[in-house]
């Protein structure tokens, strides 16, 4: 999908006569050379690793009453190893779909290891300890081999474990369902870059959202949610204008903050429903629209539907909730249409100012 949207821009180009023939072939080469790294068969291994590790787990679990327990302990070491030293030989060989399935599948042993030596020999702890160990090891392993689907691993134990401590403790306010989460994010996103893989970061984001409303719901206090506004469209604003924002982790940023600050808007539109902090409300909402798609929206698509998300979703709280008044209510979208109509007149005539600014300067550029 993305190589044809390449194509049509690059033959849009050449019809401008931006660049050549010879460029727009060097082009479409390098972004074939980049996706040729996608193979629909090491996505088949990996997936085939998986479910080989559901299977190890499974045959882990039936506990194997009739095998000694120094056989057991010794099949899941020698495949802990075999599996790793696989690993190892085929991405030294160049065989990376190869390799990191094995090394899935070492690290899905691992993890059955210790459920089995626990269970085996009846050690004391939680099972929020394996889990830990085992976050541990996968870690370990996406270090050592920096293998990007080990990353991902890593990611899957995180959820898990934090799914976990909070069905273990009702979704209380403890140490292990507190201090996780932020770390487990920070974990996530220091691994991300070691081999590069930037898709699974947005699984930190989503445990740091996660993690901030669950705080909300310990203390159901508006200031909270006030906070997730103000500082999510903070945050929102300076990455969104910052230099760097053409990195992928600072987009990430830039879309999270925005959907925190979202997040916010809903939970004070829960607690005021009606009157004039609904109005207030509703106008901020409105501005926070127009202002994210004046800081990022022609630059950014996910920005653009975020703030669309924003509009069309106040208009229709708005609507619903003071539908018993729609005289009231017509006089808001009026006002509110009449604003937006004004604002989207002085953001263009400023666009407008911009475009022929730059345009001047490259102008004296090619002069001088």
């Amino acid at each position: 999908m993305y190589r044809a949207r390449l194509k049509r821009d690059i033959d849009r180009w050449m019809a401008k006569g931006l660049i050549s023939e010879r460029e727009a072939h060097a082009m479409l080469l390098e972004h074939d050379s980049q996706a040729s790294s996608f193979s629909i068969g090491g996505v088949l291994l990996i997936l085939s690793a998986v479910l080989l590790s559901a299977a190890i787990l499974l045959l882990v679990a039936a506990n194997w009453q009739a095998i000694p327990r120094l056989v057991k302990v010794s099949a899941v070491i020698t495949l802990i190893w075999g599996f790793h030293c696989g690993g190892a030989v085929a991405l030294a060989l160049g065989r990376r779909a190869a390799g990191q399935a094995l090394l899935v599948l070492g690290t899905a042993t691992f993890g059955g290891g210790l459920a089995l030596v626990g269970q085996l020999y009846h050690l004391s702890g939680e099972p929020l300890d394996l889990f830990y160990v085992w976050i541990a090891a996968a870690t370990l392993s996406c270090l050592l081999f920096r293998a990007s689907v080990m990353v991902g691993f890593v990611a899957v134990l995180c959820v898990a474990t934090v799914a976990m401590a909070l069905d273990q403790y009702n979704f209380d306010w403890t140490t292990e369902t507190l201090l996780p989460p932020p770390g487990f994010a920070v974990l996530i996103l220091a691994l991300s870059f070691w081999p590069g893989h930037e898709r699974v970061r947005h699984v930190a984001f989503v445990l740091l959202l996660g993690w901030l409303i669950w705080l909300y719901a310990q203390h159901m206090q508006v200031a909270l949610a006030i906070a997730f506004v103000l500082g999510g469209f903070v945050v929102f604003a300076v990455a969104g204008s910052s230099r760097v924002y053409a990195l992928h982790i600072w987009r990430l940023v830039t879309m999270y903050s925005l959907i925190l600050a979202i997040a916010g808007l809903a939970i004070i539109n829960i607690e005021y429903d009606h009157g004039l902090p609904l109005a207030v409300v509703a106008l901020a909402a409105l501005a926070m629209s127009v202002a994210a798609l004046v800081i990022k929206g022609r630059d950014d698509g996910m920005v653009r539907a975020l703030a669309y998300l924003i509009f069309v979703g106040e208009t229709l709280y708005i609507s619903f909730t003071t539908i018993e008044t729609m005289l009231n209510t017509s006089g808001f979208f009026l006002i509110s249409g009449l604003l937006v109509a004004l604002l989207a007149f002085g953001v263009s005539r400023l666009e407008k100012m911009l475009s022929a600014a730059r345009a001047a300067e490259k102008g004296g550029r090619g002069d001088a």
